[in-house]
């Protein structure tokens, strides 16, 4: 039989073995009817339970459970029509109701079986597609880190001695051109205490005749 707690099998292959398992009910003959009458009382308020909450399986075994006992195998009982207590009436009309239900569950439990494995499915594409993408990603960074690698070193940023030549050079001829075109102090001092020399040959001719004269 298959394993009702088996995800792989199909929605009418599952509820087939919750069917089963609910059928999976032996009477004890040293148990007296009416015990068995008491526990039906219970299980039927814990499927109603089950189902109002919306536990389908749980339910629909129950219901299984209940009319397999009160229908297929309590008339069997060896004292089953010596007993008469009040539980039998109650288990008497239930087990109609428990019927109806039973079929109801079994078409809604077809259903949600039938969702539950279409979500399933959705959840592992979504999941392969995630893996396939993370997958592509590393691949894609390793084929980046692999041409990294492969490509020839860059040149060097740091300042060698040619270019700090270059740089004192041109320094230098900055601060010749600024001192150039700022006269030096004392050259300035000095062209200013002394008179320029007198050229003798520019004096007027009238001059030198007078001193000539005398």
């Amino acid at each position: 039989m298959p394993d009702h707690r088996d995800v792989s099998l199909s929605p009418e292959e599952r509820v087939r073995a919750l069917s089963k398992l609910g059928c999976n009910i032996t009477i004890n003959e040293d148990i007296t009817p009416r015990r068995y009458f008491r526990s039906g009382i219970e299980m039927e308020r814990m499927a109603s339970v089950y189902l109002e909450e919306g536990n389908l399986e749980n339910a629909f075994v129950l219901y299984n459970k209940f009319i397999t006992l009160f229908v297929e195998k309590l008339p069997n009982h060896r004292d089953y029509q010596q007993c008469a207590v009040p539980e039998k009436q109650d288990i008497m009309k239930n087990k109609y109701k428990a019927e109806i239900l039973k079929k109801l569950e079994h078409q809604r439990l077809i259903e949600a079986e039938r969702k539950r494995i279409a979500q399933m499915r959705q959840q592992q594409l979504e999941s392969e597609q995630f893996l396939f993408f993370e997958d592509q990603l590393k691949k894609q960074e390793l084929a980046r880190s692999q041409m990294r690698s492969q490509e020839p070193p860059a040149q060097s940023e740091q300042i060698d001695g040619s270019a700090l030549s270059c740089f004192s050079t041109h320094q230098n001829n900055s601060l010749l051109n600024v001192f150039a075109d700022q006269p030096n102090k004392s050259d300035a001092t000095n062209y200013a205490g002394h008179s320029p020399p007198v050229n003798r040959a520019l004096k007027p001719a009238a001059t030198l005749s007078a001193v000539q004269s005398k």
